[in-house]
């Protein structure tokens, strides 16, 4: 029980922290403002991101149901 809820807090805590950190520096950034590029690369950089995130746990999975771990 005690492993389960550590698996579970521990990454909430740690995006927390991160949240924490990326609003800390953005403020202490000022009035800097960003540009219609900036959140174009924003937004593609996400999506990249989220995109090679869904391919590997797609590649795990598959690994794992073929019997490539064993």
């Amino acid at each position: 029980m005690l492993t389960r809820l550590l698996v579970i807090a521990l990454p909430i805590a740690l995006l927390g922290l991160a949240g924490y950190a990326a609003w800390t520096a953005w403020s202490a950034a000022g009035e800097t403002e960003i540009g219609t590029h900036g959140i174009i690369a924003l937004i593609l950089g996400s999506l990249f991101t989220l995109g090679i995130t869904v391919l590997l746990i797609w590649l795990m999975r598959l690994s794992h149901r073929r019997g490539y771990d064993q």
